[in-house]
């Protein structure tokens, strides 16, 4: 049993689910190898959109610290042949073409706050916090978390959040851009799941080329960001969604998207 398993519904939502609650969904090593292949196999095109959760209690505690010495590479880079795992899976979540929605209630620490992160959207509980206590255990910050927060909050909140460990509350997580929406305690898995199922019934070709975009945009200056926006929409332009798109505003309808 790895702790981590999917379905994908016949709306084309997808739906991963952590679950290990003999360690309040803690991921050891089967578990993040896991989730990386099964988040990787998820991009295709029958799936539209991903709903990622570790259910009704607590998204996630992190790496399993019970595990982390168990197995680890050759070499200098040796200890740290975890994260090479960590990584696979923040990789697939930003690389999937469908949106990825996070479902958090309880709690995301460390590692899991990085996989919160590299999703596309964010639900969570009001009660739910975020937790990054990576150098109050002598470790430092994995999951692309530093890079993550730097890029949403800045470089002075980002290091209270990671240096301090400062507890990061939903309400103010919301405040800051980090989630999108807080909800009532044991709701977000509903309300993840709606907000997916409303992007699956969406315009395909659109939200995964939007989302290619969103994903580029640190990467580019200006300039060559607008050469690929350029790009983007000429591929979207051959979408049979957008004469959809057209008729509907003509009618005053609602869409009927493939």
């Amino acid at each position: 049993m790895t702790g981590v398993h999917g379905r994908v519904g016949d709306d084309g939502v997808a739906v991963v689910t952590i679950d290990r609650p003999q360690a309040r969904n803690a991921l050891d090593w089967d578990a993040w190898e896991s989730l990386g292949r099964l988040v990787a196999e998820l991009d295709r095109d029958d799936v539209r959109a991903v709903v990622l959760t570790g259910g009704d209690r607590w998204f996630s505690a992190g790496g399993d610290v019970t595990s982390m010495g168990s197995r680890q590479g050759s070499g200098v880079t040796g200890p740290a042949a975890r994260v090479r795992l960590a990584h696979r899976v923040v990789r697939a979540l930003t690389g999937c073409r469908a949106p990825v929605v996070a479902a958090v209630e309880g709690f995301a620490i460390g590692a899991a706050w990085g996989l919160v992160l590299a999703c596309d959207l964010v639900v969570a509980s009001r009660e739910a916090f975020f937790l990054a206590p990576f150098a109050q255990r002598a470790l430092v910050a994995d999951a692309g978390l530093a890079w993550s927060l730097s890029r949403h909050v800045g470089h002075q909140r980002a290091a209270e959040l990671l240096l301090v460990g400062a507890r990061l509350p939903a309400v103010r997580a919301q405040e800051l851009g980090l989630v999108n929406r807080v909800v009532e305690p044991g709701e977000a898995g509903e309300q993840a799941l709606e907000l997916a199922r409303g992007l699956a019934a969406g315009p395909a070709d659109a939200v995964q080329l939007t989302k290619a975009l969103l994903c580029r945009a640190p990467q580019l200056s200006l300039d060559s960001f607008l050469d690929e926006e350029h790009v983007h929409v000429a591929l979207n332009g051959h979408s049979p969604d957008v004469a959809e798109g057209r008729q509907t505003f003509l009618d005053k309808r609602p869409p009927r998207f493939r």
